[in-house]
């Protein structure tokens, strides 16, 4: 199953998702992606992007806050060898996870990192916006995974989208995994989530 975490900016998509793996991952179930967790400033204002390379905690610092004007009108300026990096990590996990697609010792894909779990796992992407499903651009690698649908490392995939697109990353992505669920950050989220990848909820 397709899981879609959509929601408002700034409504704790990520803060909710870096939770729900932590449990997931307590429960013996192995989270492989990337998510997106924002760098605030002591006035509350979010002034970077980095991403963290699931499984583990390492993070690239992705993006930092730009004037939109000097960016091509996005707000981010985008940090192209961490873009690479980020990217690398995802093509080492094609193939299935730990058993198919991880990188072998000296691989250029050497973010992604053998998981031993007691049952199969899910993928995380946080988040796919306009530069992946209209622009063919960003975490390209993330697509490319998500078209292989279920594998015997994970049988479920969850991807954040701002709700605006949530209907277009359901078109697109929607037809390799059978069903798509909306999810928000929320109790309900949590149950769907939880029931859904530990088996107890279709």
């Amino acid at each position: 199953m397709l899981l879609i975490l959509t929601g408002q900016i700034r409504t704790g998509k990520t803060t909710w998702l870096r939770a729900r793996v932590g449990a997931l991952e307590a429960a013996g179930v192995a989270c492989y992606g990337v998510t997106a967790p924002g760098v605030w400033d002591d006035r509350g204002r979010k002034v970077a992007i980095d991403n963290e390379l699931l499984p583990g905690t390492r993070r690239v610092r992705l993006a930092r806050a730009a004037d939109p004007a000097e960016a091509g009108g996005m707000a981010w300026d985008f940090d192209a060898a961490a873009l690479a990096r980020v990217n690398a990590h995802l093509a080492g996990l094609r193939g299935g996870g730990p058993n198919g697609g991880e990188p072998r010792e000296g691989s250029p894909h050497g973010d992604a990192s053998p998981v031993r779990a007691a049952r199969p796992g899910l993928l995380v992407v946080d988040e796919l916006g306009p530069l992946e499903l209209r622009r063919g651009e960003g975490l390209t690698e993330a697509l490319v995974l998500l078209a292989e649908g279920p594998t015997p490392a994970w049988h479920h995939a969850l991807v954040v989208v701002r709700a605006g697109l949530a209907k277009e990353a359901a078109a697109l992505l929607g037809p390799a995994w059978g069903e798509v669920r909306e999810l928000r950050p929320d109790e309900a989220g949590t149950e769907l989530l939880t029931g859904v990848v530990l088996g107890t909820r279709g």
